[in-house]
């Protein structure tokens, strides 16, 4: 709950605002601009914030520009902290 909060409020305050609209993705039924929602600077996450904490152990990096293309691979060192490793790979 401490790492929600603050992750909610390194969010700019606009950004927050987002959270109070209507749901995205679905189709709107009216053409009308969502209204302008309030919401207090000091307040904590609103219900609709969640917090994703992934930990993963491979991340796969495509560049379209460069058409490069990286593995990287977690691994402990000796010390038991987690180090990564690249590898380039085909596109």
């Amino acid at each position: 709950m401490q790492q929600r909060e603050k992750s909610w409020f390194a969010s700019s305050f606009k950004s927050r605002l987002q959270y109070l609209g209507p749901d995205p993705g679905i189709p709107s039924i009216t053409e009308e601009l969502p209204k302008d929602f309030s919401l207090d600077p000091s307040a904590g996450p609103v219900d609709a914030f969640c917090l994703l904490v992934l930990d993963p152990d491979q991340v796969d990096y495509l560049n379209l520009k460069t058409n490069t293309r990286l593995t990287y691979r977690c691994h402990r060192n000796l010390n038991g902290e987690k180090c990564w490793t690249p590898e380039r790979i085909n596109p």
